[in-house]
């Protein structure tokens, strides 16, 4: 019944998208099956006159009449084979690969995310795309038409070699029915050969990878593991190799026995002619009429039943095409519109597993986030941080519990209308290799031509005053900074506040409500540390109008730091200008000083964006209004520093412990201190305001 359905899919397929190349391709082959019937009549009607010739009983004239009807209708058959090749080639073949490769790809966009960490659904893509490289969905197509149109031309010769005598076609067809059992037994071996090599396969091809990496091949060479990677790629490699040369091997001695009983079939049936011309039931004309009818009918009825045992074999791959694109089903209808603004993110015992894992990556999880807050969380590697973001994000779905927005289940979202809200920037933060501008505007890739806009989001991450001293590529030459109009500009991130004191960006007065996002585009011309003056550089590249180019050395550009990488990627996050942000280790690759400047700079802007700060440096946590210390997928503790710190629990011992780190007892070159945390919160501000009405809320959420 799987078959059935699989072939049934596979000619639908066909007839729907590609209706008039695969109806031409099967004209073609009712002509390809009849052409040994028709050749073999007018060959038999050429030698019964030439007989009649030489016996004085006909003229020449019937002789050429023949002959040049078989001229002539070889000439058209040839022109139509050819036509009828391209037309295979082209559209059954080419064009079909390239719409079963669209119609992957856009299975595995739908495919949820959490199934890529399932190593039985990756298989099966591995074996979907060898079915789709392999041709092996056209050639079922082909092989259907090949077995369906070549029923009248099988049947035509069997009458034709019926006619000579009823034993002929018997014995022609006998001499080839181990064709069928040959290839039905071969094409099963190979597809469950393909099942077990495909884990080897996917392993060879991820080590190849390897040494296309430029950041991987430094490693190797430099650490000296290169030789290893290439061996274990030539033991895969071979041990693929190995197993698929053994069953070429293997098809080859089946073949060579096909062969051998086919030709031993041929002799039997000329043997049996020459047996029937001396009894005198044929004429010695018409013996090589009969010996060219034997050899066709050996011909087709032997590619027939070969055909006929492929299916099966094919069949196997081409229902892991059809398994995994069903996989990618389309989004459910009736989902709900994420119009309004956010003003709560409530996780109601959000528990997750990822495929085949032996523990719960996240526990438990309740928590509720209200708009404007800014929340840390905080814990060792493997403590559910990123996980707990995706699900938040409902790129993975909880097992058990919920993920509400504004009381809504995430499940009955329509996941584009939340992205519209969020802005993510991953550990996995990447160079693209366009222009900077494109870099920059990917996420509102139309304001791609709003120069000062991104000009403004560049100065915030500290990255317009020339990249990597490559001042001469006009990809990375400085960046213009605009003075403001009618006076100086204003004063810079942690300069003095009303009395003199330093006034820490983003924090909040006693008695400051809430406010409401600002855009991170529009500028206070305020100069960010690091930014230069009027005259400190031409304009910015990759805009109309400038001179700038493709990013990346391998197009010509530079190449980035991993720390300009990451600045890159966060002044994405704010052309993006989100109401939701998300940043997961937004500092990692950064040096101390660039990473205080630029979290100060940010979590001034977040005033009244709802921001959730994942990050293993606790300094930053004295900035954040709620902390969420993660241990084994739960929340451990829920709080703010001040009451964390007062418990005295692992938040604390996490704190005590980086904070050896963070700061130096000595005192730097010039008499200053060492510091490479956050600045602590000065206490005259109370920072943000840790009396906001929904703090007996949040710890009600407590696990």
């Amino acid at each position: 019944m799987a078959s059935t359905k699989t072939l049934w899919r596979i000619i639908t397929f066909f007839f729907r998208k590609i209706p008039m190349e695969s109806a031409f391709s099967s004209l073609a082959y009712i002509l390809e099956h009849l052409h040994p019937t028709i050749m073999t009549l007018l060959s038999a009607a050429l030698f019964k006159a030439a007989g009649n010739c030489l016996a004085g009983d006909g003229g020449a004239t019937e002789i050429f009449t023949y002959s040049s009807a078989i001229i002539l209708y070889f000439v058209a058959y040839n022109i139509l084979r050819s036509f009828s090749s391209i037309c295979i080639n082209a559209g059954v073949y080419e064009k079909a690969m390239f719409l079963l490769k669209d119609d992957l790809a856009e299975a595995a966009s739908r495919l949820p995310l959490v199934r890529f960490e399932d190593g039985e659904m990756l298989a099966r893509r591995k074996r979907a795309q060898e079915c789709v490289q392999n041709d092996r969905i056209p050639g079922i197509f082909m092989l259907l038409i090949v077995l369906t149109t070549s029923v009248a031309g099988i049947l035509s010769l069997l009458a034709a070699l019926w006619a000579y005598h009823p034993l002929l076609p018997i014995i022609a067809a006998a001499s080839v029915a181990q064709f069928f059992l040959s290839h039905w037994l071969l094409e099963r071996e190979g597809y469950r050969l393909e099942e077990a090599v495909t884990g080897r396969k996917r392993q060879r091809d991820y080590i190849w990878s390897l040494f296309t990496s430029p950041g991987n091949v430094k490693e190797m060479r430099v650490m000296g593991f290169d030789g290893y990677l290439a061996d274990r790629w030539k033991e895969e490699r071979d041990s693929v190799n190995e197993a698929q040369w053994r069953l070429d091997r293997k098809k080859s001695r089946y073949h060579l026995l096909c062969d051998a009983v086919k030709t031993l079939g041929y002799l039997t049936g000329v043997a049996f002619c020459l047996w029937l011309v001396r009894e005198g039931m044929i004429s010695a004309p018409v013996f090589g009429a009969c010996l060219v009818a034997f050899a066709s009918v050996q011909d087709v009825v032997g590619n027939f039943f070969g055909s006929l045992g492929k299916i099966p074999g094919f069949l196997g791959l081409a229902a892991d095409y059809f398994a995994f694109i069903d996989d990618g089903a389309p989004e459910q209808e009736g989902l709900l519109e994420l119009s309004e603004p956010i003003r709560t993110i409530e996780l109601k015992d959000v528990s997750f597993r990822y495929p085949h894992g032996g523990k719960e990556a996240v526990k438990s999880v309740s928590l509720t986030i209200r708009q404007g807050e800014v929340v840390s969380l905080v814990g060792v590697n493997g403590s559910g941080k990123t996980t707990l973001v995706k699900l938040l994000l409902g790129i993975y779905l909880p097992e058990r519990g919920e993920v509400r927005y504004n009381g809504t289940d995430l499940r009955r979202l329509r996941k584009e209308s939340l992205y519209r809200h969020a802005a993510l920037l991953t550990q996995d933060f990447a160079l693209y290799n366009l222009t900077l501008a494109e870099n920059v505007a990917l996420a509102d890739i139309g304001r791609v031509g709003d120069r000062e806009r991104v000009r403004e989001v560049l100065r915030r991450v500290d990255m317009d005053g020339g990249l990597g001293g490559a001042e001469g590529w006009g990809g990375c030459r400085a960046l213009r900074e605009s003075e403001s109009q009618g006076g100086g500009g204003q004063e810079a991130p942690g300069s003095g506040g009303e009395n003199g004191d330093p006034e820490i960006p983003g924090s909040r007065g006693e008695g400051e409500g809430q406010e409401a996002p600002r855009s991170w585009g529009e500028g206070e011309s305020q100069e960010v540390p690091g930014s230069r003056g009027e005259n400190g550089g031409p304009e910015i590249p990759g805009i109309p109008g400038d001179s700038g180019g493709i990013l990346g050395r391998e197009f010509g550009g530079p190449a980035f730091s991993e720390g300009q990488k990451q600045r890159l990627a966060l002044a994405r996050v704010l052309f993006a200008d989100r109401e939701l942000v998300i940043l997961d280790e937004p500092t990692s690759a950064l040096d101390p000083l660039q990473e205080n400047r630029i979290l100060e700079e940010f979590l001034r802007l977040s005033r009244g964006r709802t921001t959730i700060i994942i990050s293993h440096r606790v300094g930053l946590c004295r900035q954040v209004d709620k902390i969420a210390v993660m241990q084994d997928g739960s929340i451990a503790e829920w709080g703010s520093h001040e009451q964390l710190m007062a418990e005295g629990g692992a938040y604390k011992n996490l704190y005590d412990m980086q904070s050896r780190w963070y700061t130096d007892t000595a005192d730097a070159p010039g008499g200053m201190p060492v510091e490479t945390g956050c600045p602590q919160k000065p206490a005259e501000t109370g920072g943000r305001n840790q009396d906001d009405s929904h703090e007996a809320d949040h710890e009600t959420d407590q696990i």
